[in-house]
Protein backbone atom coordinates (compact mmCIF):
# COMPACT_ATOMS: atom_id res chain seq x y z
CA UNK A 1 0.00 0.00 0.00
CA UNK A 2 2.56 2.14 -0.07
CA UNK A 3 3.51 2.58 -3.88
CA UNK A 4 2.05 5.66 -5.53
CA UNK A 5 0.16 3.42 -8.07
CA UNK A 6 -2.02 1.75 -5.76
CA UNK A 7 -3.04 4.88 -4.43
CA UNK A 8 -3.67 6.78 -7.79
CA UNK A 9 -6.81 8.94 -6.76
CA UNK A 10 -4.22 11.15 -4.03
CA UNK A 11 -1.57 13.91 -5.52
CA UNK A 12 2.14 12.33 -5.28
CA UNK A 13 3.75 13.33 -2.12
CA UNK A 14 0.51 14.21 -0.46
CA UNK A 15 -0.07 13.77 3.04
CA UNK A 16 -3.27 10.94 2.25
CA UNK A 17 -0.03 9.02 -0.16
CA UNK A 18 1.57 9.45 3.25
CA UNK A 19 -1.34 8.53 5.03
CA UNK A 20 -2.44 4.62 3.77
CA UNK A 21 0.73 2.83 4.07
CA UNK A 22 0.65 4.44 7.37
CA UNK A 23 -2.52 3.50 9.21
CA UNK A 24 -1.55 -0.02 7.93
CA UNK A 25 0.93 0.81 10.26
CA UNK A 26 -1.25 1.55 13.10
CA UNK A 27 -5.13 2.22 12.60
CA UNK A 28 -4.90 5.78 13.99
CA UNK A 29 -2.49 8.91 12.44
CA UNK A 30 0.67 9.87 14.61
CA UNK A 31 0.81 13.47 15.92
CA UNK A 32 3.17 14.11 13.36
CA UNK A 33 0.84 12.83 10.53
CA UNK A 34 -2.12 14.80 12.04
CA UNK A 35 -0.21 17.74 11.80
CA UNK A 36 -0.09 17.43 8.06
CA UNK A 37 -3.25 15.99 7.55
CA UNK A 38 -5.84 18.64 6.50
CA UNK A 39 -8.33 18.98 9.31
CA UNK A 40 -5.84 17.03 11.63
CA UNK A 41 -6.89 19.20 14.65
CA UNK A 42 -10.62 17.91 14.06
CA UNK A 43 -9.59 14.00 13.87
CA UNK A 44 -7.80 14.51 17.08
CA UNK A 45 -10.88 15.83 18.97
CA UNK A 46 -12.90 12.88 17.86
CA UNK A 47 -10.45 11.21 19.82
CA UNK A 48 -10.21 13.39 23.12
CA UNK A 49 -11.25 11.35 26.05
CA UNK A 50 -11.57 14.88 27.89
CA UNK A 51 -14.29 16.51 25.82
CA UNK A 52 -17.59 17.07 26.83
CA UNK A 53 -19.12 13.34 26.92
CA UNK A 54 -22.58 14.85 25.57
CA UNK A 55 -20.90 15.99 22.44
CA UNK A 56 -18.45 13.19 21.58
CA UNK A 57 -20.48 10.18 23.44
CA UNK A 58 -19.10 6.99 21.21
CA UNK A 59 -16.17 8.75 19.22
CA UNK A 60 -13.24 8.52 21.04
CA UNK A 61 -13.22 4.69 21.28
CA UNK A 62 -15.47 4.78 17.96
CA UNK A 63 -13.23 6.26 15.23
CA UNK A 64 -10.28 4.18 15.71
CA UNK A 65 -12.49 0.78 16.06
CA UNK A 66 -13.85 1.88 12.64
CA UNK A 67 -10.60 2.19 10.91
CA UNK A 68 -9.63 -0.62 12.20
CA UNK A 69 -12.54 -2.23 11.02
CA UNK A 70 -12.10 -1.11 7.43
CA UNK A 71 -8.83 -2.42 6.90
CA UNK A 72 -10.12 -5.80 8.14
CA UNK A 73 -12.35 -5.79 5.56
CA UNK A 74 -9.79 -4.09 2.76
CA UNK A 75 -7.29 -7.53 3.65
CA UNK A 76 -10.35 -10.65 4.39
CA UNK A 77 -14.00 -9.14 3.27
CA UNK A 78 -16.93 -8.84 4.32
CA UNK A 79 -16.97 -11.69 6.42
CA UNK A 80 -13.96 -10.21 8.72
CA UNK A 81 -16.34 -8.07 10.12
CA UNK A 82 -19.51 -9.72 11.14
CA UNK A 83 -19.69 -12.54 13.86
CA UNK A 84 -21.28 -15.58 12.01
CA UNK A 85 -21.18 -19.72 12.41
CA UNK A 86 -23.78 -19.66 9.22
CA UNK A 87 -22.08 -21.86 6.53
CA UNK A 88 -25.12 -19.79 4.00
CA UNK A 89 -23.99 -16.35 4.90
CA UNK A 90 -20.45 -17.03 4.97
CA UNK A 91 -20.96 -18.18 0.91
CA UNK A 92 -22.96 -15.05 0.46
CA UNK A 93 -20.94 -13.12 2.07
CA UNK A 94 -17.76 -14.43 -0.24
CA UNK A 95 -19.85 -14.66 -3.30
CA UNK A 96 -20.45 -10.79 -3.03
CA UNK A 97 -17.14 -9.86 -2.14
CA UNK A 98 -16.13 -12.29 -5.78
CA UNK A 99 -18.21 -9.45 -7.22
CA UNK A 100 -16.74 -6.87 -5.77
CA UNK A 101 -13.36 -7.63 -7.06
CA UNK A 102 -14.98 -8.58 -10.25
CA UNK A 103 -16.05 -5.05 -10.71
CA UNK A 104 -12.39 -3.08 -9.52
CA UNK A 105 -10.67 -4.85 -11.88
CA UNK A 106 -13.32 -4.44 -14.82
CA UNK A 107 -12.53 -2.58 -17.88
CA UNK A 108 -14.75 0.03 -16.82
CA UNK A 109 -13.00 0.58 -13.73
CA UNK A 110 -9.44 0.05 -14.70
CA UNK A 111 -10.23 3.20 -17.35
CA UNK A 112 -11.03 5.33 -14.34
CA UNK A 113 -7.61 4.30 -12.27
CA UNK A 114 -9.77 2.11 -9.87
CA UNK A 115 -8.57 -1.14 -8.81
CA UNK A 116 -9.12 -3.16 -5.81
CA UNK A 117 -5.79 -2.06 -4.18
CA UNK A 118 -6.68 1.81 -5.21
CA UNK A 119 -9.78 1.09 -3.32
CA UNK A 120 -8.37 -0.17 0.06
CA UNK A 121 -6.35 3.37 0.21
CA UNK A 122 -9.82 5.17 -0.42
CA UNK A 123 -12.17 3.24 2.20
CA UNK A 124 -9.12 3.65 4.66
CA UNK A 125 -9.09 7.54 4.14
CA UNK A 126 -13.00 7.85 4.32
CA UNK A 127 -13.15 5.64 7.30
CA UNK A 128 -10.50 8.00 8.82
CA UNK A 129 -12.76 11.00 8.31
CA UNK A 130 -16.29 9.60 8.24
CA UNK A 131 -17.24 10.83 11.72
CA UNK A 132 -15.67 14.62 10.94
CA UNK A 133 -18.81 16.47 11.88
CA UNK A 134 -19.14 14.93 14.94
CA UNK A 135 -16.73 18.02 16.28
CA UNK A 136 -19.33 20.11 15.82
CA UNK A 137 -22.72 18.08 16.48
CA UNK A 138 -23.59 14.51 16.96
CA UNK A 139 -27.11 14.91 15.33
CA UNK A 140 -26.86 15.02 11.27
CA UNK A 141 -23.43 14.73 11.75
CA UNK A 142 -22.84 13.45 8.32
CA UNK A 143 -24.30 16.59 6.52
CA UNK A 144 -22.53 18.35 8.94
CA UNK A 145 -19.06 16.95 8.03
CA UNK A 146 -19.77 17.23 4.46
CA UNK A 147 -20.06 21.05 5.02
CA UNK A 148 -17.35 20.94 7.34
CA UNK A 149 -14.72 19.98 5.24
CA UNK A 150 -16.14 21.51 1.87
CA UNK A 151 -16.50 25.14 3.37
CA UNK A 152 -14.08 25.30 6.05
CA UNK A 153 -10.61 27.40 5.05
CA UNK A 154 -9.03 24.47 5.12
CA UNK A 155 -11.01 23.24 2.12
CA UNK A 156 -8.08 24.10 -0.70
CA UNK A 157 -5.91 21.57 1.33
CA UNK A 158 -8.21 18.74 1.50
CA UNK A 159 -9.12 19.24 -2.34
CA UNK A 160 -5.03 19.49 -3.08
CA UNK A 161 -4.99 15.91 -1.48
CA UNK A 162 -7.30 14.34 -4.69
CA UNK A 163 -6.26 14.30 -8.27
CA UNK A 164 -9.40 14.95 -9.61
CA UNK A 165 -12.77 16.73 -9.10
CA UNK A 166 -14.69 13.21 -9.30
CA UNK A 167 -12.20 11.94 -6.59
CA UNK A 168 -12.92 14.89 -4.21
CA UNK A 169 -16.47 14.95 -5.28
CA UNK A 170 -16.38 10.48 -3.88
CA UNK A 171 -14.78 11.27 -0.97
CA UNK A 172 -17.30 14.47 0.25
CA UNK A 173 -20.03 12.17 -1.06
CA UNK A 174 -19.08 9.59 1.17
CA UNK A 175 -18.52 11.96 4.64
CA UNK A 176 -22.37 12.78 3.66
CA UNK A 177 -24.10 9.51 2.90
CA UNK A 178 -21.70 7.05 4.80
CA UNK A 179 -24.50 6.03 6.66
CA UNK A 180 -27.07 5.33 3.81
CA UNK A 181 -26.74 1.73 3.86
CA UNK A 182 -27.81 1.62 7.23
CA UNK A 183 -30.71 3.45 7.28
CA UNK A 184 -31.78 1.62 4.07
CA UNK A 185 -31.35 -1.74 5.86
CA UNK A 186 -33.46 -0.60 9.01
CA UNK A 187 -36.56 0.35 7.21
CA UNK A 188 -36.02 3.95 7.65
CA UNK A 189 -34.76 4.68 4.38
CA UNK A 190 -36.11 3.58 1.04
CA UNK A 191 -34.44 2.07 -1.51
CA UNK A 192 -34.37 5.41 -3.43
CA UNK A 193 -32.23 6.75 -0.57
CA UNK A 194 -29.27 5.02 -2.81
CA UNK A 195 -30.09 7.45 -5.50
CA UNK A 196 -27.74 10.40 -3.64
CA UNK A 197 -24.79 7.99 -3.79
CA UNK A 198 -24.06 7.97 -7.25
CA UNK A 199 -23.59 11.08 -9.67
CA UNK A 200 -26.35 11.95 -11.72
CA UNK A 201 -23.73 12.12 -15.03
CA UNK A 202 -24.16 9.13 -17.62
CA UNK A 203 -21.28 6.63 -16.42
CA UNK A 204 -21.33 2.18 -16.66
CA UNK A 205 -22.99 0.30 -14.50
CA UNK A 206 -19.99 -1.02 -13.66
CA UNK A 207 -19.12 2.56 -12.15
CA UNK A 208 -22.50 2.70 -10.63
CA UNK A 209 -22.10 -0.94 -8.75
CA UNK A 210 -18.51 -0.21 -7.84
CA UNK A 211 -19.21 3.21 -6.32
CA UNK A 212 -21.92 1.61 -4.31
CA UNK A 213 -19.83 -1.15 -2.99
CA UNK A 214 -17.43 1.32 -1.53
CA UNK A 215 -20.13 2.96 0.37
CA UNK A 216 -21.37 -0.55 1.35
CA UNK A 217 -18.10 -1.56 3.07
CA UNK A 218 -17.33 2.02 5.08
CA UNK A 219 -21.26 1.60 6.33
CA UNK A 220 -20.69 -1.65 7.24
CA UNK A 221 -17.18 -0.91 8.74
CA UNK A 222 -18.89 1.87 10.68
CA UNK A 223 -21.66 -0.52 12.32
CA UNK A 224 -18.61 -2.73 13.45
CA UNK A 225 -16.81 -0.49 15.11
CA UNK A 226 -20.47 0.36 17.25
CA UNK A 227 -21.92 -2.86 17.86
CA UNK A 228 -21.51 -6.45 16.73
CA UNK A 229 -22.62 -6.86 13.34
CA UNK A 230 -26.35 -8.99 13.26
CA UNK A 231 -26.78 -11.56 10.43
CA UNK A 232 -29.76 -9.86 9.78
CA UNK A 233 -28.30 -6.53 9.08
CA UNK A 234 -25.70 -7.53 6.95
CA UNK A 235 -28.20 -9.76 5.01
CA UNK A 236 -30.49 -6.72 4.31
CA UNK A 237 -27.62 -4.44 3.39
CA UNK A 238 -26.52 -7.38 0.66
CA UNK A 239 -29.70 -7.28 -0.47
CA UNK A 240 -30.26 -3.83 -0.97
CA UNK A 241 -27.20 -3.37 -3.61
CA UNK A 242 -28.36 -6.64 -5.09
CA UNK A 243 -31.63 -4.72 -5.59
CA UNK A 244 -30.01 -1.70 -6.78
CA UNK A 245 -28.09 -3.78 -9.22
CA UNK A 246 -31.15 -5.34 -10.57
CA UNK A 247 -32.80 -2.07 -11.10
CA UNK A 248 -29.82 -1.44 -13.85
CA UNK A 249 -31.16 -2.21 -17.51
CA UNK A 250 -28.45 -4.83 -17.40
CA UNK A 251 -28.91 -6.06 -13.73
CA UNK A 252 -24.68 -4.10 -13.18
CA UNK A 253 -23.32 -5.95 -15.72
CA UNK A 254 -23.61 -3.32 -18.41
CA UNK A 255 -20.49 -1.73 -20.22
CA UNK A 256 -21.74 1.14 -21.98
CA UNK A 257 -22.93 4.74 -20.41
CA UNK A 258 -26.16 5.08 -19.11
CA UNK A 259 -28.19 7.72 -17.84
CA UNK A 260 -28.12 8.73 -14.36
CA UNK A 261 -32.28 10.01 -13.96
CA UNK A 262 -32.59 6.58 -15.37
CA UNK A 263 -31.33 4.73 -12.62
CA UNK A 264 -32.96 6.58 -10.12
CA UNK A 265 -36.27 6.06 -11.33
CA UNK A 266 -35.65 2.37 -11.70
CA UNK A 267 -34.70 2.79 -8.17
CA UNK A 268 -38.09 4.21 -6.75
CA UNK A 269 -40.07 1.45 -9.88
CA UNK A 270 -38.15 -1.33 -7.43
CA UNK A 271 -39.71 -0.09 -4.69
CA UNK A 272 -43.51 0.61 -5.07
CA UNK A 273 -45.04 -2.69 -4.76
CA UNK A 274 -47.50 -3.54 -1.74
CA UNK A 275 -44.66 -6.58 -1.39
CA UNK A 276 -41.83 -4.02 -0.80
CA UNK A 277 -43.84 -1.52 1.51
CA UNK A 278 -44.46 -4.89 3.86
CA UNK A 279 -40.54 -6.06 4.18
CA UNK A 280 -40.07 -2.42 4.86
CA UNK A 281 -41.98 -2.45 7.82
CA UNK A 282 -41.23 -5.86 9.08
CA UNK A 283 -37.56 -4.55 8.52
CA UNK A 284 -38.52 -1.41 11.48
CA UNK A 285 -40.22 -3.28 13.86
CA UNK A 286 -37.38 -6.13 13.43
CA UNK A 287 -34.73 -3.48 13.75
CA UNK A 288 -34.55 -3.33 17.82
CA UNK A 289 -33.75 -7.09 18.13
CA UNK A 290 -36.60 -8.38 20.21
CA UNK A 291 -37.16 -11.68 19.27
CA UNK A 292 -40.93 -12.13 18.89
CA UNK A 293 -40.20 -9.53 15.76
CA UNK A 294 -38.54 -11.75 14.01
CA UNK A 295 -40.53 -13.99 13.27
CA UNK A 296 -40.46 -14.94 9.30
CA UNK A 297 -44.53 -15.04 9.30
CA UNK A 298 -45.37 -11.33 10.71
CA UNK A 299 -45.15 -10.19 7.04
CA UNK A 300 -48.99 -11.68 6.88
CA UNK A 301 -49.67 -9.60 9.99
CA UNK A 302 -48.39 -6.62 8.58
CA UNK A 303 -49.41 -6.81 5.26
CA UNK A 304 -53.50 -7.78 6.54
CA UNK A 305 -53.56 -4.70 8.39
CA UNK A 306 -51.99 -2.66 5.86
CA UNK A 307 -54.91 -3.66 3.55
CA UNK A 308 -57.39 -3.61 6.49
CA UNK A 309 -56.77 0.45 6.80
CA UNK A 310 -55.98 1.20 3.15
CA UNK A 311 -58.85 -0.92 1.09
CA UNK A 312 -58.45 -0.55 -2.54
CA UNK A 313 -55.83 2.38 -1.89
CA UNK A 314 -52.95 0.15 -0.80
CA UNK A 315 -51.48 0.10 -3.79
CA UNK A 316 -50.94 3.75 -4.41
CA UNK A 317 -49.84 4.07 -0.53
CA UNK A 318 -47.51 1.52 -1.45
CA UNK A 319 -46.29 3.95 -4.26
CA UNK A 320 -46.01 6.71 -1.77
CA UNK A 321 -44.33 5.15 0.40
CA UNK A 322 -41.34 4.26 -2.00
CA UNK A 323 -41.21 8.15 -2.22
CA UNK A 324 -41.38 8.50 1.58
CA UNK A 325 -36.85 8.45 1.07
CA UNK A 326 -36.46 8.61 5.10
CA UNK A 327 -38.62 8.46 8.16
CA UNK A 328 -35.79 10.42 10.45
CA UNK A 329 -35.42 9.43 14.11
CA UNK A 330 -38.23 6.69 13.60
CA UNK A 331 -36.75 3.90 15.03
CA UNK A 332 -36.25 5.49 18.60
CA UNK A 333 -40.31 5.44 18.70
CA UNK A 334 -39.97 1.96 17.93
CA UNK A 335 -37.72 0.58 20.46
CA UNK A 336 -39.70 2.57 22.78
CA UNK A 337 -43.58 1.08 21.32
CA UNK A 338 -42.47 -1.97 21.63
CA UNK A 339 -40.84 -1.56 25.27
CA UNK A 340 -43.79 -0.26 26.49
CA UNK A 341 -45.96 -2.76 24.89
CA UNK A 342 -43.63 -5.21 26.70
CA UNK A 343 -43.89 -3.57 30.29
CA UNK A 344 -48.08 -3.80 29.48
CA UNK A 345 -48.16 -7.47 28.35
CA UNK A 346 -49.23 -6.38 24.98
CA UNK A 347 -49.47 -8.89 21.80
CA UNK A 348 -46.83 -8.49 19.45
CA UNK A 349 -50.04 -8.28 17.04
CA UNK A 350 -51.55 -5.11 18.95
CA UNK A 351 -47.49 -3.34 18.38
CA UNK A 352 -47.84 -4.04 14.66
CA UNK A 353 -52.03 -2.85 14.12
CA UNK A 354 -50.95 0.82 16.01
CA UNK A 355 -47.71 0.85 13.90
CA UNK A 356 -48.86 0.05 10.95
CA UNK A 357 -51.90 2.30 11.24
CA UNK A 358 -49.31 5.74 12.42
CA UNK A 359 -47.40 4.36 9.35
CA UNK A 360 -50.86 4.97 7.55
CA UNK A 361 -51.62 8.23 8.99
CA UNK A 362 -48.20 10.29 8.62
CA UNK A 363 -47.30 9.10 4.66
CA UNK A 364 -51.27 9.65 3.92
CA UNK A 365 -51.44 12.64 5.31
CA UNK A 366 -47.69 13.91 3.96
CA UNK A 367 -47.90 11.70 0.21
CA UNK A 368 -49.40 15.13 -1.43
CA UNK A 369 -45.86 16.94 -1.03
CA UNK A 370 -44.17 13.76 -3.26
CA UNK A 371 -46.41 15.12 -6.39
CA UNK A 372 -45.05 17.76 -8.46
CA UNK A 373 -47.00 20.46 -10.56
CA UNK A 374 -47.11 18.16 -13.80
CA UNK A 375 -47.75 14.59 -12.35
CA UNK A 376 -43.91 13.92 -11.57
CA UNK A 377 -42.83 12.58 -8.54
CA UNK A 378 -40.57 13.88 -5.75
CA UNK A 379 -39.16 11.78 -2.98
CA UNK A 380 -39.64 13.53 0.39
CA UNK A 381 -38.07 12.73 4.27
CA UNK A 382 -40.42 12.87 7.36
CA UNK A 383 -38.90 13.99 10.50
CA UNK A 384 -40.36 12.28 13.46
CA UNK A 385 -38.08 13.44 16.38
CA UNK A 386 -40.74 15.28 17.83
CA UNK A 387 -42.07 11.65 19.32
CA UNK A 388 -39.32 10.80 21.42
CA UNK A 389 -37.93 14.38 22.06
CA UNK A 390 -38.30 13.43 25.63
CA UNK A 391 -39.18 10.24 27.73
CA UNK A 392 -42.65 11.32 29.29
CA UNK A 393 -44.09 12.25 25.23
CA UNK A 394 -42.92 9.23 24.49
CA UNK A 395 -44.52 7.15 26.95
CA UNK A 396 -47.81 9.19 26.61
CA UNK A 397 -47.87 8.50 23.21
CA UNK A 398 -47.11 4.86 23.27
CA UNK A 399 -50.05 4.58 25.94
CA UNK A 400 -52.29 6.33 23.85
CA UNK A 401 -51.98 4.61 20.51
CA UNK A 402 -53.11 1.40 22.66
CA UNK A 403 -55.80 3.28 24.43
CA UNK A 404 -57.26 5.97 22.18
CA UNK A 405 -55.85 5.09 18.45
CA UNK A 406 -57.54 7.90 17.05
CA UNK A 407 -56.41 10.91 19.22
CA UNK A 408 -52.74 9.90 19.36
CA UNK A 409 -52.71 9.39 15.31
CA UNK A 410 -53.71 13.27 15.33
CA UNK A 411 -51.45 14.36 17.95
CA UNK A 412 -48.39 12.37 16.06
CA UNK A 413 -49.11 13.50 12.78
CA UNK A 414 -49.02 17.72 14.31
CA UNK A 415 -45.14 16.46 15.55
CA UNK A 416 -44.05 15.34 12.60
CA UNK A 417 -42.67 17.51 9.73
CA UNK A 418 -41.95 16.76 6.08
CA UNK A 419 -39.16 18.29 3.62
CA UNK A 420 -38.17 17.93 -0.29
CA UNK A 421 -35.30 15.52 -1.09
CA UNK A 422 -35.52 16.58 -4.84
Amino acid sequence: MNTLESQPHFTADSAFSQLVPALYQAPWPSDDMLEKLPFGHDLAGLVDHDRDPKDNRDTPGHVRAVVKKALQINENGLGAVVPTDSDELLYEMAELECDYLAIYESPEMTAKGWSAEAAKGYIAVCALYHDIGKVIQRDRHPTIGYYHLQYSAEQPALRGMFRTELDYWLFLHIIRFHDVFGVVSTGEGSLSALVDLIPMREMSEAERLGILHLFLRINLADIAGTVPVRESKIRNMMSDLRRAAAAMPAGGKGTQPTEGLAFREALIAADISVGRAVARIGRMLAEPGLPEYQDVGLDIVIERELMAIQGSNVRQFANTFSHVCKLDYLLRFVRALQNNAKEQGKPVRTVVNAFVALLCRVVNEYGDLTYRLGGDRRRIGIALKGWTREPGTTTKLCNMLFDDTHLALQWATEEATAWFYD
